[in-house]
């Protein structure tokens, strides 16, 4: 239900109680309501007049009085009632002020929040942009950052990372907030996320996880970059064994699409390929080693690196991998198809 279907829901309320027609037109000059369908079905007769539109009182044109509604300088809503003189003016005033107080309701905060979860529709969106004067062309890269503990430290610690006007934070719960980063601030999104996670784990002694969208958006399709947010948060720790802290929605976009795959199909893949011996990818040395391996491009001197053990350890472990598993690591086509696995048993786990 978007805002104008609130407004609308509430006139017809005070219809019964009004007995002269209420008529209520939209920013696009479209009659959204009207008190006496006979009236409605006129053709053009409520297209607000080009002298009219920016009207700030209230005026009387062919036989009806009505008053603009307006927010941050442009004409949301035009409510109209039929008659003249100081009765019908009263009425219009005192409706005006009904609506003005109704589509105030939602604070920015609200309005951010609702934004992020795709609860507004376009009409909503355009409102509350102009509401709270956000810049409609401005891109955002969406970012939640979350911790078992309370997030209030956290939340604070924003401010001191990224300059005033670069970006907005919405609280999503108790454990929880969200980022949203201007693009010109986030074309670094690596250093800057690793900037947010390293400054709140050693300012406020908090071990947080992040999740980041894939790319930046503008508000009114800013609800896709919370979804991939949200999604790489999840499947990061849930597959990576809460190894990496920071997890990039692009780094998990195949784990997405398994996802979709039924459950059966996936057992199914499962027992052609394993026989049913799953038991050593719940071995953590195993993962952690197969995580790094592939983080660092099956590149042995990076992933030896990366773990802080020697070259001829790593290849040890790489070597009994595939002697369990009867995947070659090392190898391209092999590597793909451990990584699938592990990713379905961690899935169905």
């Amino acid at each position: 239900m978007n805002i104008y279907d609130n407004i609308r829901k509430v006139v017809k309320d005070y219809q019964k109680y009004v007995t002269e027609p209420i008529f209520l037109i939209d920013k696009d000059g479209k009659l959204i309501y009207s008190g006496d369908e006979s009236l409605s079905k006129k053709e053009g007769i409520f297209a607000v007049n080009r002298e009219f539109i920016e009207r700030r009182d209230v005026y009387e044109w062919q036989g009806m009085t009505f008053y603009n509604i307006f927010v941050s300088g442009w004409r949301f809503l035009t409510v109209g009632i039929r008659g003249t003189g100081d009765k019908a003016k009263n009425m219009v005033m005192l409706l005006s002020m009904s609506f003005e107080h109704l589509s105030n309701q939602v604070s920015k905060e609200d309005f951010l929040l609702k934004l992020l979860i795709g609860d507004l529709d376009r009409d909503e969106i355009e409102y509350y942009i102009e509401k709270y004067k956000f810049e409609e062309k401005d891109l955002y890269r969406v970012i939640i950052i979350e911790s078992h503990d309370a997030i209030d430290d956290a939340f604070k610690i924003v401010g001191h990372i990224f300059e005033k006007n670069s970006y907005q934070t919405v609280i999503l719960s108790s454990n929880k907030f969200a980022v949203l980063l201007l693009e010109s601030v986030s074309a670094d999104i690596d250093k800057a996320t690793k900037t947010l996670k390293d400054t709140i784990e050693s300012e406020v002694y908090l071990k947080i996880d992040i999740g980041v969208s894939n790319k930046a958006y503008n508000f009114t399709d800013i609800s896709k970059g919370y979804r991939e947010a949200s999604i790489a948060l999840k499947l990061g720790k849930k597959i990576d064994n809460n190894e990496r802290g920071i997890y990039f929605y692009r780094s998990y976009a195949l784990e997405e699409l398994l996802l979709e795959l039924p459950e059966d199909v996936i057992k199914r893949f499962l027992e052609a390929l394993t026989d049913g011996e799953l038991d050593y990818f719940n071995d953590d040395e195993l993962v952690s080693t197969l995580n790094s391996f592939f983080r660092n491009s099956l590149n042995l001197s990076e992933t030896s690196r990366d773990l802080y053990i020697h070259r001829n350890t790593l290849v040890y472990r790489l070597d009994k991998i595939h002697k369990l598993t009867g995947f070659d690591p090392k190898q391209f086509n092999d590597a793909v198809m451990l990584k699938v696995i592990m990713t379905f048993v961690k899935l169905l786990t």
